[in-house]
């Protein structure tokens, strides 16, 4: 977001100016609707018709019945049951899986396939390409049948991937990390989770969070990270894994932590060093490359038996092999990482990577972790796409074509729309657009809300 919208949101946080008049969004609310779902479909019906929706929400698919009360161009709103508890749900579009009327046993509302004819009630299946192998792979399909035991069963031996791409904290978050472990989950202890990583590194806040999410998840399932790049905090998570494998063009290492623009130094680079360290250990690695990744002064080297293949490890330039001088810190790439035994292999195709891992093939025994990364990865896109054009409707200053409620009520619309993807999108709203607080947003919204009960107080007594 440019600096201008970003001082205009801030300056609605403050006291208020003179009252703009604001273009409304178009919005839905009589007659016939359309609601354009993400396989291409349209749902058609009315407002008030019952309906049932699909959606997901942290990573859940969840399905709600009831009445449909608003549907806006990014949005529908519903007055319904999820789970048996009553709920008033805003669900972005983005997140919509299924849209279809319920009105007793006939539906009301239809649903016109791509291309334009009509089908039936749209059954939320994903859009082409979405969530698909990687080429040469395979997916499971079919509903998978449950052992003797309560876990589903795979009908092969197979994997979970999920990949882990973008800044850490935006695109690469601890959540979707949780989400695909408990998926694996249902088919029992001692899964396969791949982890495609794909980063430049990013927020400090989110390596801790997904050094936490870790901790509780590396006794229950075997995580493997596959590197394209992991710099910095990407590194920081791929340390963690059983096992680290690279591609040709992988890198992984990088993990100094800054204090504003400059790299930490004393108790915090301490206790950083310490904790990665530690991380190094988790993953069954020696933590000296690690530490020579975060502070350059720090050294590694390593001598290699040739005949046993086994490294010994200095924090010096004893070793016959020198990983990293006093000036730069240390970056592996495929080549060194395997040479040294850091990485457990190279691989740039799903059958290189299988036959590393000691499958008899590729197989993905679900396609969950890559929707979930193709559904926040959209979200996040969305995000950057839609605060800005809120911003320009906070900004525009027309003249004329409105009265003050109708201006209060805009403002109050619009603000409540940024505090719906402060819901969906926090640290995308904090660290890479710089919207002001959910909580000032609160506050503003609770001010206009007394301004405009003034006004329509003024406007009835000015009518008697």
């Amino acid at each position: 977001m440019n600096s201008r919208m970003l001082a205009v949101l801030r300056a609605l946080v403050g006291p208020m100016l003179a009252l703009a008049v604001l273009a409304l969004a178009p919005a839905a609310h009589a007659g016939s609707l359309e609601v354009l779902l993400r396989d291409g479909s349209t749902w058609r019906g009315e407002l008030n018709d019952t309906v049932e929706a699909r959606f997901v929400e942290s990573g859940v698919e969840l399905t709600i019945v009831g009445r449909l009360v608003k549907a806006e161009r990014l949005y529908v709103q519903i007055d319904g049951e999820i789970g048996g508890n009553k709920v008033n749900k805003t669900i972005f579009h983005a997140d919509l899986r299924s849209l279809r009327s319920t009105d007793g046993s006939a539906p009301t509302g239809t649903a016109t396939a791509p291309g334009g004819t009509s089908s039936k009630p749209a059954s939320g299946t994903a859009g082409p390409g979405a969530g698909t192998a990687a080429p040469g792979g395979d997916v499971g399909s079919g509903p998978p049948q449950k052992g003797k035991d309560g876990y589903l069963v795979s009908p092969k031996k197979g994997v979970f991937v999920l990949p882990l791409e973008g800044t850490v904290g935006i695109g690469l978050r601890h959540e979707e990390i949780e989400a695909i472990a408990a998926e694996a989950d249902k088919y029992g202890p001692g899964q396969i989770i791949v982890l495609i990583v794909d980063s430049p590194g990013g927020l400090v806040i989110e390596g801790d969070k997904i050094h936490d999410s870790f901790k509780k998840l590396k006794d229950r399932h075997r995580f493997v990270a596959w590197i394209k790049e992991a710099i910095s905090g990407a590194a920081f998570t791929a340390l963690h894994c059983d096992e680290i494998y690279f591609q040709s063009v992988g890198t992984l290492g990088a993990i100094t932590m800054f204090s504003g623009q400059d790299a930490i130094k004393g108790r915090e680079l301490d206790a950083w060093l310490d904790k990665c360290s530690q991380v190094a250990e988790m993953g069954g690695r020696n933590p000296i490359p690690v530490r020579a990744m975060i502070h350059a002064p720090l050294l590694a080297s390593y001598d290699k038996d040739p005949v046993t293949g086994k490294v010994t490890w200095y924090d010096t330039m004893q070793g016959a092999t020198v990983l990293s001088n006093e000036k730069d810190n240390l970056v592996f790439n495929a080549s060194t990482a395997l040479d040294c035994h850091f990485s457990d292999g190279t691989a740039d195709t799903t059958e290189e990577l299988a036959k590393l891992l000691q499958l008899p093939e590729w197989y993905e025994i679900s396609d969950y972790g890559r929707k979930l990364h193709a559904d926040w990865q959209r979200t996040v896109k969305q995000c950057k796409e839609e605060v800005p054009l809120i911003a320009q409707r906070l900004q525009f200053k027309g003249s004329g074509s409105g009265d003050t409620e109708e201006v209060l009520g805009t403002r109050i619309n619009l603000l409540k729309q940024l505090i719906q993807w402060w819901q969906r999108a926090p640290n995308v709203m904090r660290y890479e657009l710089g919207v002001p607080e959910k909580d000032a947003l609160e506050r503003q919204i609770a001010n206009l809300q007394r301004q405009l009960a003034m006004a329509r107080r003024a406007r009835q007594n000015a009518g008697n």
